[in-house]
Order: C-alpha cells, then structure tokens, then sequence
C-alpha cells in the first residue's frame, strides 16, 4: 500500500494539469449541450411561428380578402385594395425568414403556391411600387426568390407560373371560397371541408414536429 501511495505524483503542477484538463473537458460538454439545445429551441420557436401565420392566412380577415381580390382578378380589375393584405402579409413572413425566424424549407411547404402565383399575378404593380421606393416588398420579392430556388431544386413546377396557373388559382386555389356564382351550395360546402381538413392537416404535421423538438430538448 505504501509503495502504491509513493507512485501517486505529488507535484502541485500536475493536479493542477490534471483539473484544469477536466474543468475543460467538462466546459467543452456543456458547450455542445447548451449548443445543442438552443439548436432544439430555435427550431421550436420557427415551428410556432408558422403555425401562427399559417393559421391567420385561413382567417378572417384574410380569408375575405382573398376571396375579393380572386373576384376582381377575374374580372380583370387592375390594381385591387384587396392585394395590399396579402402582399403586407408576406412581406411579413419574408423579413422573418430573412431574420431566421422561420425557415424557408417549411415556408415553401406551406406558401411557397400562393406566395409564386401572387408574385406573377402582381408583379408589374411591385415593380412600379420599387422604381419609386426600392425598399418597397423588398422582403416579398426576397421571400420570392428563396421559394423560386428551393421550387427549382425540388424540381417543381411552380418556379415559373404561366397565366393559365394564376386564373387557376384565382377560381380554384382558394379552396372553399368558390366564387362561381353557379356553383351548388352543396359543391360550396365540399370545398370548405377541403379546405378545412387540408388546414387542418398542415397544423397536425407542424405540431408533432414541434412536440419532438420539444422531446428531443428534454431528452438532453
């Protein structure tokens, strides 16, 4: 026992070595999990956010003006008040994609269709509205071209809409709010239980997507 106690070194020095190697090591461990866990969290809050938004998109008062503004294109009506909601609203989900606050992957799975189809349908009136301030929906057309990339590289076929798309869109892509007047009330109301249950869906696969991150934090 004596010749094993006269191995342990009894330099200052090398406790030291030794604690300062292990205070390290445990600073190095702490740094990843912290690291790790922000990681987790952000990831959380992007969730949370495009739940919001996505729920405001399929709300009042967003709902009536997309169905007027789909009325007025179809006319031909130039210039409608009703654009300048949606184009404000994502213009909002453009600056908080700029700052991380959403990511653009899921953005282009849940807007991706309406944020191209309402950028093609508008874009001369954007560009007039730039030529006098180039700040205006600087955003929007930066969410545009972040979508147009991902469209691309995802082979979609939405990276370039034709004309044909944008009155599809406008008779169609709101679903539940048909605006053929000859429509049956009985197709009407086929349409809002699309519409609902397609919602209804998206929310579902956002949430479990936030539980997991949020079990996955707590794993840690």
């Amino acid at each position: 026992m004596a010749q094993s106690w006269h191995r342990i070194p009894h330099d200052p020095g090398f406790w030291t070595a030794v604690f300062t190697g292990i205070l390290a090591v445990t600073a190095v461990v702490a740094l990843v999990v912290g690291y790790r866990q922000l990681k987790e969290f952000h990831a959380e809050a992007q969730v949370q956010h495009l739940l919001a938004l996505d729920q405001k998109f399929d709300q009042q008062p967003m709902l009536t003006y997309r169905r007027v503004l789909a009325e007025k294109r179809l006319k031909n009506e130039e210039n409608p008040d009703e654009l300048y909601p949606l184009l404000d609203f994502f213009e909002t989900v453009g600056l908080l994609v700029r700052r991380g606050y959403l990511d653009e992957s899921d953005v282009w799975s849940t807007f991706s269709y309406s944020v191209l189809i309402l950028n093609a349908d508008a874009r001369q009136i954007i560009e007039q509205e730039q030529r006098e301030d180039p700040t205006t929906y600087a955003d929007f057309s930066s969410l545009v071209e972040r979508l147009q990339r991902i469209e691309a590289e995802k082979r979609g076929t939405s990276a370039h809409v034709s004309k044909d798309e944008i009155t599809d869109y406008w008779e169609t892509g709101i679903v539940g709010r048909q605006i053929n007047s000859d429509a049956p009330a009985s197709a009407q109301k086929g349409h809002e239980i699309i519409r609902d249950l397609t919602a209804g869906v998206r929310r579902l696969i956002l949430t479990l997507y936030s539980q997991c991150c949020e079990e996955q934090a707590d794993a840690l």
